[in-house]
């Protein structure tokens, strides 16, 4: 996913239209040949939204979001008394990263290489803590764009390890330290939506300074359908989710996953008939995972039809 930042007077027509030209004969054909899914543009002021989506990204379904920033200057708690019985804290240096025992070791270093250009840059010029349950690492907290006197947060937690206060606890080691060693101020960036990073923002004593915007889009045009309809259906608007996905279907290229989700929109929408095609037409794309599907409770009321025994029957051929 690139990102891409957007500032200045929104009334400079040569400017969004440079902008547009930009996008349009460079941005998204290095996209597609290089087989990237998406982008980001942050922006401010607001009123650069209306251009961005009716001049720069006409035509490529973008979808408008907004994102918060929280920032730390003082620490407020200690992370140890946040702890859970049986988990522990470790700092990420040389000795972790070359662990051969520690599961989602790769998580860790592909978080690293996201926002650094190589792990030893990393441990040279940044600092981070993981929490570890049983010899596996399940929340990382890792400083990003540490300059002069500030550097941000990036954090993440298995989901089965969610709601236990550890991401809350491995922030705070992490200002801890930051404060440490001289730095007056760490920042949080999260979408408005992520009620979890907020709420562990908020526990570990960050304080929201401002909000601002963001468009997010697909280089290719049935991969920006299809996630339009995703957002259709994660509201359970699964009669629109099913427009939005046909349409993707309609262009070229469509991705496995639009068939599957078509298939699930069906489901919800009692399309018996519907639902078993575009199953089907999912294991045609490529869809190979059958435990996922047969654990999946979009379809569980089919189970034991001829239907659901023809399209298992497929996977065990």
């Amino acid at each position: 996913m690139n990102r891409f930042f957007l500032a200045g007077s929104s009334d400079n027509i040569d400017m969004f239209q440079a902008v547009k030209d930009l996008f349009d004969k460079e941005i998204f054909p290095d996209g597609l040949d290089q087989g990237r899914e998406g982008f980001t543009i942050f922006y401010t002021p607001e009123e650069w939204g209306s251009v961005i989506a009716e001049v720069i990204l006409n035509g490529r379904y973008p979808i408008h979001d907004q994102r918060h920033y929280y920032r730390c200057r003082k620490l407020k708690r200690d992370w140890r008394d946040l702890m859970p019985q049986g988990y522990s804290l470790l700092e990420v240096d040389e000795n972790l990263v070359e662990s051969q025992r520690m599961e989602n070791l790769e998580e860790l270093i592909e978080e690293i290489h996201s926002e650094c250009q190589s792990v030893p840059a990393f441990l040279e010029n940044r600092f981070g803590y993981c929490v570890v349950h049983e010899d596996q690492l399940v929340t990382w907290c890792l400083s990003e764009y540490n300059t002069g006197g500030r550097c941000e947060v990036g954090i993440a937690t298995q989901p089965e390890n969610r709601r236990k206060g550890l991401a809350t606890a491995a922030s705070l080691a992490l200002v801890e330290r930051a404060l440490g060693q001289g730095y007056q101020e760490v920042g949080w960036h999260c979408y408005a939506g992520n009620e979890a990073s907020i709420a562990a923002a908020l526990a570990a004593g960050f304080e929201k300074v401002f909000h601002y915007f963001a468009y997010w889009a697909m280089y290719a045009e049935a991969s920006g359908l299809g996630v339009n309809g995703n957002l259709r259906f994660e509201r359970e608007d699964y009669k629109e989710a099913v427009d939005w996905y046909l349409r993707a279907i309609a262009a070229d290229g469509a991705p496995v996953w639009v068939y599957w989700n078509t298939a699930c929109a069906y489901a919800y929408l009692d399309q018996k008939e519907l639902t078993f095609k575009y199953l089907h037409q999912a294991v045609d794309q490529g869809f190979k995972d059958a435990e996922h599907m047969k654990i999946s409770q979009h379809f569980e009321k089919w189970h034991g039809t001829e239907e659901w025994r023809a399209l298992v029957g497929r996977f065990q051929k």
